[in-house]
C-alpha cells in the first residue's frame, strides 16, 4: 500500500509494509533535493538519505538495466560510448 500527497514544494510518497514487518518508507521529493526516510525505533528518529534529483532518476533507471557500468546525463543519448566503452544514457 502507499500514499501520495502533494504540499506546496514537495511531493511525499509514502509506502506501508502490507505485512506489518517493516517500518514506512518516506519519499520525498522536492525541486533540488530527494529524501528517503524510515523510522529508526533504536535511535527514535529517522534514517534519512539526501540526494539529487537526477541520483533518483538513475536509481529507477537502473531497475531496467543489466550488472554493469553506466554513465548518465541529464538527456537520454541512445547508442553512445565511452572510449573504454562505458555506456552513456
Amino acid at each position: 500500500m502507499f500514499t501520495i500527497e502533494y504540499d506546496h514544494d514537495e511531493t511525499v510518497t509514502t509506502v506501508l509494509d502490507n505485512n506489518g514487518k517493516h517500518e514506512d518508507i518516506q519519499l520525498i521529493i522536492g525541486d533540488k533535493c530527494v529524501y528517503i526516510r524510515q523510522y529508526n525505533h533504536g535511535k527514535k528518529t529517522y534514517d534519512l538519505i539526501e540526494i539529487s534529483p537526477l541520483m533518483f532518476q538513475e536509481l529507477l533507471k537502473s531497475m531496467e538495466y543489466p550488472e554493469g557500468s553506466y554513465l548518465t546525463t541529464a538527456r537520454f543519448q541512445p547508442d553512445r560510448t565511452t572510449s573504454n566503452g562505458t555506456k552513456i544514457y
